[in-house]
């Protein structure tokens, strides 16, 4: 009966608990890639005696495991991951007098401290503040990213005030968070066969992205690499192992 394989399936990361057990998995989307890489750290002793210096020992020092991780999907958790981040709430806002760096000249663009403004109003300086016009006085580059442009700014005083609302937003601040560690489990199927194959990895820190385009002409991606470590816990567990297992039905 043929073995082929072919390996697709859902991924799931989630945290682990004290007791070495996965918590509150969440999928991470579409994953087109996923591979594990082991190696070992050897010493290998070649003998004197033949005149040959034949290979006669390999000390076995030590055993690693990589994964490689390639995401499809901008999700909060995927983010997270790639770019060690702690996500932040950004509640909703109203801003009054908000003063722009001073000596602006027409042509200048100006980035508001907020994002995804509306009901954007300026105002100068002077002793009975004059309001400045859109489309006279300036423009509305992007009301996403909060950026205008001035146009002209004769016989107005300097610093400008901002007022203008914001609307709520997820913030993901980079390096922020510890080096994040997961507990991996893929829901897999070998296609070939259709037989279910379970991948379960107790303890995995991953490194930070080392690429992540934000530009593309096709769809993005990035993968992620990190170690595989040694769970003490599940290893004193015979049916777990120290590093992870693949599960499958038993042949019928």
């Amino acid at each position: 009966m043929s073995k082929l394989f072919s390996f697709q399936g859902k991924v799931f990361a989630g945290d682990r608990l004290a007791n070495g057990t996965l918590s509150r998995p969440v999928w991470a989307g579409n994953v087109p890639a996923m591979s594990l890489k082991l190696s070992t750290d050897s010493t290998n002793k070649t003998e004197s005696f033949s005149g040959k210096r034949l290979q006669y020992g390999r000390l076995q020092k030590g055993t690693t495991a990589q994964l490689d991780i390639t995401f499809d999907e901008w999700l909060p958790k995927n983010i997270a991951l790639a770019i060690w981040a702690t996500q932040v709430t950004l509640a909703a806002d109203t801003v009054t007098a908000e003063s722009l760096e001073a000596d602006l000249v027409a042509g200048d663009y100006v980035k508001l401290d907020g994002q995804f403004i509306s009901s954007l109003v300026l105002t100068d300086s002077a002793g009975t503040p004059a309001t400045l016009v859109e489309g006279t006085n300036y423009r509305t580059e992007s009301v996403n990213a909060g950026l205008i442009e001035l146009l002209d700014v004769t016989s107005l005083t300097q610093p400008f005030k901002a007022a203008y609302a914001t609307e709520a937003a997820d913030a993901y601040t980079m390096f922020t968070a510890a080096p994040p560690e997961r507990y991996i489990l893929l829901d897999g199927v070998n296609t070939e066969t259709n037989e279910s194959v379970i991948v379960t990895l107790y303890r995995c820190k991953f490194d930070p992205v080392s690429d992540l385009g934000f530009i593309n002409d096709d769809y993005g991606n990035f993968q992620l690499s990190g170690s595989v470590l040694y769970d003490e816990l599940n290893a004193a567990d015979a049916e777990l192992g120290g590093f992870g297992r693949i599960v499958q039905k038993s042949a019928s």
